[in-house]
């Protein structure tokens, strides 16, 4: 009798949405402030791509693959939307993972609370830590993080994942600090500027400006977007930049002309790069944060249950 042919398992990704247009979504055009909105925002409105998450976050656009890579914080997924309107699980069970950013080799970057790391990945399935701390004591629990045209990680380092149990491991700061950090060519990490629960993070185009929002919850400090000048070894002058008029500035992003938009309450807000508030794109709840894809054709915005998407001009 020949043996039964034994197969190896195939490991497909699980998938949370079928190929599909996108769903219009029940929200009023963009608010103009200024004339020069008008021209890339017009009366284009939100579409829903996806909306069954627990708590988006962390959206980051992944050419190699295109695809909108974004977090699921409390329900413990990295979710991947394809082009053809599929979203896929990129990563499952996670430690957390809040922020993601792409190298320029395409692999993915995370902010993970629950390994208070740094990690990166595939979107297979497995995510590795590449940095667990700073300076000689142990990460809080990175928020946010982009990837500089040096290809130098930048990340927040907060303690809302060491403070809320539904987005991290409860714990201690063991420095005592909340600082924008910096992972260099040698891999380490430095803090570069301490910050009352530093947030979202952007560079300005031409890489001489970061910004960075504080969003303390319990009045230690301002809730605003500050500026910092970058000289390729320390950021220095540190203004504030902007506030939101309703909420906080989560996450941000900055496009080729230089304006952020900006999470808030009530949705984006669009800002130049003298702080002129240029308009607000309504979202139908809270807003955490937004990218563009690489033409820039798109903005991708998370928030709540939900990942949206706005055509521009």
């Amino acid at each position: 009798m020949k043996a039964a042919l034994q197969l190896a398992p195939v490991l497909l990704p699980a998938r949370l949405r079928l190929p599909g247009a996108p769903v219009p979504t029940e929200v009023d055009p963009p608010r103009i402030h200024r004339a020069e909105a008008r021209a890339v925002l017009g009366d284009t409105r939100l579409v829903t791509l996806y909306d069954k998450a627990s708590w988006s976050e962390g959206p980051a656009w992944w050419p190699r693959e295109q695809t909108l890579v974004w977090s699921d914080v409390v329900g413990r997924r990295v979710l991947g939307w394809r082009a053809n309107g599929a979203v896929d699980v990129l990563l499952d069970a996670t430690p957390f993972i809040n922020g993601n950013a792409v190298l320029p080799d395409g692999t993915l970057v995370h902010c993970e609370h629950g390994r208070r790391a740094i990690s990166r990945s595939n979107g297979d399935g497995v995510a590795t830590p590449i940095v667990t701390g700073v300076e000689g004591s142990r990460l809080n629990a990175p928020n946010d993080l982009i990837v500089a045209a040096d290809d130098a990680i930048w990340f927040s380092d907060p303690t809302f994942g060491l403070e809320n149990p539904q987005q991290g491991a409860p714990g201690v700061s063991e420095s005592g600090r909340t600082a924008i950090c910096r992972i260099g060519a040698d891999g380490k990490a430095q803090r570069m500027a301490d910050m009352t629960q530093p947030n979202g993070l952007a560079f300005s185009p031409d890489g001489r400006t970061l910004y960075a929002s504080q969003t303390p919850e319990h009045g230690e400090g301002e809730v605003a977007i500050f500026a910092f000048d970058w000289n390729g070894a320390a950021l220095t002058d540190r203004r504030r930049f902007a506030m939101v008029p309703e909420g906080i500035p989560d996450g941000f992003a900055v496009d080729r002309r230089g304006w952020l938009w900006s999470s808030s309450r009530v949705g984006v807000e669009v800002f130049d790069a003298d702080a002129n508030h240029l308009a607000t794109v309504p979202t139908p709840c809270l807003c955490s944060n937004c990218t563009f894809d690489t033409e820039q054709a798109r903005l991708f915005v998370t928030g709540g249950a939900h990942l949206w998407m706005l055509a521009l001009r």
